[in-house]
């Protein structure tokens, strides 16, 4: 009794249900501001042995320079995936 009962109510239910939902589904893009990464820095020309310490230096600025360009691409990632976890 209560099974055929239960049918009865839940078919025009779920019709309503399915009445009440959006007609077109979009998709939500990211910001743009999260989809472009610093670029990479280029590799210095370095001096030869003899300048030594200036060599060091421009070594140590190139490997900031690239620690920071990942730094900026992963922080975005990041982004992105708390950004699309929150839709």
């Amino acid at each position: 009794m209560y099974g055929k009962l239960r049918q009865a109510v839940m078919i025009p239910l779920a019709m309503a249900c399915a009445a009440c939902g959006q007609a077109r589904i979009g998709t939500i893009k990211p910001p743009a501001d999260l989809l472009a990464c610093a670029d990479e820095p280029v590799a210095p020309d370095l001096p030869g042995r003899d300048q030594q310490a200036r060599r060091d230096a421009m070594t140590l600025e190139y490997i900031l320079s690239l620690r920071s360009a990942w730094g900026d691409c992963h922080s975005k990632l990041s982004g992105i995936a708390a950004w699309s976890s929150s839709q």
